[in-house]
C-alpha cells in the first residue's frame, strides 16, 4: 500500500480549512529552503525541489507550510494500527507506505479483491490517497503500488515476472545514484535490467540491488517487521437498572478505575487521558474526557480526578451502564523519592495534580503554558491544551518578572528626575486618574524587541515600589519616551 499524497492528507485531516486549497509543504535546512510536497490543487508549475519564492511566482496565493516527518510518522503508526481492522500484520514501510500481510483473507472477505476494494474504499472515506496492489511478495506489491499503471492490482505468482517487467528499475526500491547510474546504460525497465548477468550487477553496483531483484521475484524471503497489537485498556459495567445517586456512580467508578489500574500496571503503562462513558436508557450516550499532566497508573489519584469531573454530570432518568478506557498511554517506570532533596520534582507534581483537578472541574477552561523563545515579555509564552513537559532541573540565571502581567501594556503619565531628561529614572506615575508615588526604583532592565514590529523597539524596565507598599513593573519605550504599565508585582 502506498500512500502518494500522505504528508498532505495527513494535514488536511489535521486542518479541514485547508481542503481545496493550494498549499506547499517546506523543509528547512539551515538557510535554505525547498519544496517537498505539493497539494493538487496547485498549478502545474509548481513541483517539489522549488524554492518557496519560484513557488509563489508561479502562484501568488499559495500556502507554505513547515513540513513535519516526525507527526507524519507517527500518524503512519496510527493509521497501521487503525488498518489491523483488515489484517492483524501490519508493518510500516517509511515514510509513506504499509504492508498489510493478506495470507489467509481471502475467505473471510470474499477474495483477495474485494479485500482491496474494502480497504480502498475506508481510506477514500478518511479522505487518505492510496494506491493498493496485492502480490506473492512485499517487493512486488510495492512497486505494483507505486509505480504500476492500469487495473493490474492482483498479480499471482505465475504472472509476477511479466508485471513486474514493464516497471522503471525505482520500482525495485534502488538508492537514486544506481537508479541514475543505471539509466545512464539506457536500463529504464526491470525487464531489461533482469536480462543483465548477477555477476557484473554485483561487480557494478553491489549486492543490494541483487537483495531487491531476490526479494522482488521470491527468490529470497524479506522478513518485516509487524506492529505489535496492543488490546484497548477499558472496563465496564452494567447496572440492573437506572441509577441517579451520585455515590453508587462513585462506587462503580472505583470499580471501572480498579480494573484500567490493573490493565495499565500489567503493561508497565501509564494513563495520559481517560475517557468515561455514561449510558442513560433513553438518551445518547455522555461522555467526559479527562486529561493528565503525566502518566500514572495510581488508583486513588485517577480516582480523585474523575470524581471531579463527574460532579456536573446530570440526567432525569439515570444511568443503565459504565466506561472506563484510556485513550492515550505511556510508558511508564519505578519511581523511587530522593531521600534528600526533590523538593522541586515535588513541587512540580504538585502544581500537575492541581491542574489536572481544575481542567477535571472547569473541563477545558485552564490551559497550560509553554515558553516560547522571545525577549519581549507578552511574547515569551502561549497556551496550549496538551501539558508540556518540562524538566525541573534545568538552571539558569534568576529573572525577576511579575506573575500577572496586563493583557496589553496600558500607557501611564511619569514624572522622572531629572525632569528635562529622556533617560531619568522615575519618581512617580498616573495610572487610571490616581496617582503613584515611588519609593524604590530598580533598573533600568534593557529589552530589545523586534525590529519589524514597528514602535514597539527597545524597551527600559523599572522594577518599582509606591509608598502604599504595592509594586509594579514598568517599561519606557526608547524611541518614543512613552511610558507604559505592563504588570503587577503580587
Amino acid at each position: 500500500m502506498h500512500l502518494p499524497q500522505w504528508p498532505i492528507d495527513r494535514l488536511r485531516r489535521r486542518r479541514p480549512e485547508l481542503r481545496h486549497k493550494a498549499f506547499a509543504l517546506i523543509e528547512t535546512i539551515g538557510a535554505r529552503q525547498r519544496v517537498t510536497h505539493v497539494s493538487p490543487e496547485a498549478p502545474a508549475g509548481i513541483f517539489p525541489g522549488m524554492t518557496p519564492a519560484e513557488a509563489k511566482a508561479h502562484h501568488a496565493g499559495l500556502i507554505c507550510l513547515p513540513e513535519s516527518p516526525a507527526d507524519d510518522a507517527r500518524s503512519l503508526e496510527a493509521l497501521g494500527r487503525w488498518l489491523m481492522r483488515f489484517s492483524p500484520n501490519v508493518c510500516l514501510y517509511p515514510p509513506s507506505s504499509l504492508f498489510l500481510d493478506a495470507t489467509g483473507l481471502q475467505r473471510l472477505f470474499g477474495g483477495l479483491d474485494q479485500l482491496r476494494r474494502r480497504v480502498a474504499h475506508a481510506l477514500a472515506k478518511l479522505g487518505i490517497s492510496a494506491e493498493i496492489a496485492i502480490a506473492p511478495t512485499p517487493g512486488a506489491a510495492w512497486a505494483l503500488a507505486a509505480f504500476g499503471r492500469g487495473d493490474l492490482r492482483i498479480v499471482g505468482g505465475g504472472e509476477l515476472l511479466d508485471a513486474l517487467a514493464a516497471l522503471p528499475p525505482e520500482a525495485m526500491r534502488l538508492d537514486r545514484m544506481t537508479v541514475e547510474m543505471l539509466a545512464a546504460l539506457g536500463i529504464r525497465s526491470i525487464g531489461s535490467l533482469l536480462k543483465l548477468p548477477r555477476d557484473d550487477l554485483a561487480v557494478r553496483f553491489g549486492r543490494v540491488i541483487l537483495q531487491r531483484i531476490d526479494q522482488a521475484t521470491g527468490a529470497v524471503h524479506e522478513p518485516l517487521t509487524f506492529l505489535e497489537y496492543h488490546a484497548p485498556i477499558l472496563a465496564n459495567v452494567e447496572f440492573d437498572g437506572a441509577i441517579e445517586s451520585l455515590q453508587t456512580i462513585h462506587l462503580a467508578l472505583r470499580q471501572l478505575v480498579a480494573e484500567v489500574a490493573r490493565q495499565l500496571a500489567g503493561r508497565g503503562l501509564g494513563a495520559r487521558e481517560l475517557r468515561m462513558t455514561f449510558r442513560p436508557p433513553y438518551a445518547p450516550i455522555v461522555e467526559k474526557v479527562v486529561g493528565l499532566a503525566r502518566p500514572s497508573r495510581d488508583e486513588s489519584a485517577l480516582f480523585n480526578l474523575l470524581c471531579c469531573a463527574t460532579e456536573a454530570v446530570e440526567t432525569r432518568e439515570g444511568f443503565i451502564a459504565a466506561g472506563l478506557s484510556a485513550t492515550r498511554i505511556e510508558r511508564l517506570g519505578d519511581e523511587q523519592p530522593a531521600l534528600i532533596g526533590g523538593e522541586e520534582e515535588r513541587n512540580a507534581a504538585e502544581l500537575d495534580h492541581l491542574l489536572e483537578r481544575l481542567r477535571a472541574r472547569l473541563e477545558g477552561a485552564v490551559q497550560w503554558a509553554e515558553l516560547v523563545e522571545s525577549h519581549v515579555p507578552e511574547q515569551s509564552f502561549r497556551c496550549r491544551e496538551n501539558p508540556v513537559v518540562s524538566d525541573v532541573r534545568a538552571g539558569g540565571a534568576a529573572v525577576f518578572r511579575p506573575i500577572c502581567l496586563l493583557p496589553a501594556p496600558r500607557a501611564i503619565r511619569v514624572i522622572v528626575m531629572p525632569s528635562d531628561s529622556r533617560d531619568g529614572l522615575p519618581i512617580s506615575f498616573t495610572d487610571q486618574g490616581e496617582v503613584h508615588r515611588l519609593a524604590h526604583v530598580f533598573g533600568p532592565e534593557r529589552i530589545t524587541g523586534q525590529w519589524w514590529n514597528g514602535r514597539w523597539k527597545t524597551r527600559d524596565y523599572f522594577d518599582v515600589l509606591d509608598a502604599m507598599g504595592n509594586r509594579y513593573w514598568l517599561f519606557r519605550v526608547a524611541d518614543t519616551g512613552r511610558w507604559f504599565m505592563h504588570g503587577v508585582f503580587e
